[in-house]
């Protein structure tokens, strides 16, 4: 008989489709989740890119019709949210398609809540406070990095209190994630090396999660692996091999995260991009290294097995010692990539690290870090990454 007292674990994911063209599939994915008129939300940079006429003929070809919503920038603004919400009401949609990264994925699973919950997205932030259904919902990721395109997590920004809400629900899990590497082609270096490092940092926190367990863990651990083999190539050559094994990465980073949650990294990356506007992953690699040697005495054999991913040879070693190579090797991966490395060299300011510190102990995403860390705590952190 089952022991109620006994915690139940559960892993979800959305239907995955993975390769090169597969975007070719958008129009029969879109017409079997029952659409016939399918919002398309993304942003002006991917119109740009072409990627947004490609989807639209191959929408066309299934007798779709389709309206293109793109008011979304980075870190996106809970009224862009109900803006979008308002077009899909008024178009009659019956579809959403979240094509781009994670600001167009996180915006249509935003509207998605508010065309069958109402009100006003603010009502959502939190965990499971989503009580009716979505609309169909399908994420097209042209990152590989947030991995939004297969998780229940989406972070909006409130403009006017310069915060990042976190809504966590199964509710905004995605149908289908189709994952096209071509996609990832047209962005910046600098992009590929910031995304990069936010999926690095889903595997290590989803790894060290207190609520991780055997089914996120070899996801995890490969993702680690698999940036290690690949971000390098992918930012310098931008050719199809080594961004396909990035597209592996966020999307085994995100089913890990997604169900193991994260930590402290996160925690302290949200306010930044709430009060800054900075980009997540660029948040996240500065305040990685910080982080991690906050950690490693809480889950030095979780650790030391990062460090075997990584590829670090830990013969001989105690797992605290071989933890303790883990920032040292992340570090040296940030400096390959050149990208800022202190928060100094962003424009943070150092009268504003109470404040964030502040935002950073409620973020639901301290509550699965191997250890709770107190406001004086979390400054001290931000500090170390000034």
């Amino acid at each position: 008989m089952l022991n109620e007292l006994e915690p139940l674990l559960k892993f979800e994911i959305p239907e995955i489709i993975f390769g090169r063209g597969s975007l070719k599939q958008l129009g029969l994915c879109s017409r079997r989740m029952g659409g016939d008129r399918v919002m398309l939300v993304t942003d002006a940079g991917i119109i740009a890119n072409g990627w947004i006429d490609e989807a639209l003929g191959y929408l066309k070809q299934e007798g779709l019709k389709a309206v293109v919503y793109d008011n979304v920038v980075s870190n996106p603004r809970a009224f862009q949210v109900e803006q979008g919400a308002l077009e899909y009401s008024r178009q009659e949609c019956d579809v959403i398609i979240g094509l781009g990264g994670g600001s167009p994925m996180d915006t249509a699973k935003g509207i998605a809540i508010l065309a069958s919950n109402r009100g006003r997205i603010e009502d959502y932030v939190g965990c499971n406070l989503i009580t009716h259904p979505i609309p169909p919902l399908i994420c097209v990721p042209t990152t590989a990095g947030t991995g939004s395109d297969v998780s229940q997590f989406a972070i909006i920004a409130d403009q006017d209190k310069k915060i990042k809400m976190t809504i966590l629900s199964r509710a905004i899990m995605p149908d289908i994630s189709l994952i096209d590497p071509r996609l990832l082609q047209t962005k910046s270096e600098e992009l590929i090396a910031s995304t990069g490092m936010d999926a690095l940092t889903h595997a290590i926190e989803a790894f060290v999660s207190s609520l991780s367990w055997p089914l996120t863990d070899p996801h995890a651990s490969h993702a680690i692996k698999l940036v290690f083999r690949h971000l390098k190539e992918a930012v310098r050559r931008k050719s199809l091999d080594p961004l396909e094994g990035m597209a592996v990465a966020s999307l085994e980073a995100g089913a890990a995260f997604s169900n193991a949650i994260l930590g402290a990294v996160h925690a302290l990356a949200h306010p930044l991009g709430g009060l800054y506007d900075m980009h997540h992953g660029l948040a996240n690699a500065i305040l990685l290294p910080v982080v991690l040697k906050k950690n490693l005495e809480h889950a030095p054999e979780k650790y030391a097995l990062i460090a075997n991913a990584m590829g670090v040879d830990t013969r001989g070693k105690t797992s605290a010692d071989a933890a303790m190579l883990v920032p040292e090797k992340i570090e040296g991966l940030i400096n390959s990539l050149h990208i800022p490395s202190k928060l100094s060299d962003v424009g943070v300011k150092a009268e504003d690290l109470s404040e964030l510190a502040r935002y950073a102990s409620e973020d639901l995403c301290m509550m699965t870090n191997p250890q709770r860390y107190d406001v004086h705590e979390i400054e001290k952190m931000y500090l170390d990454a000034l």
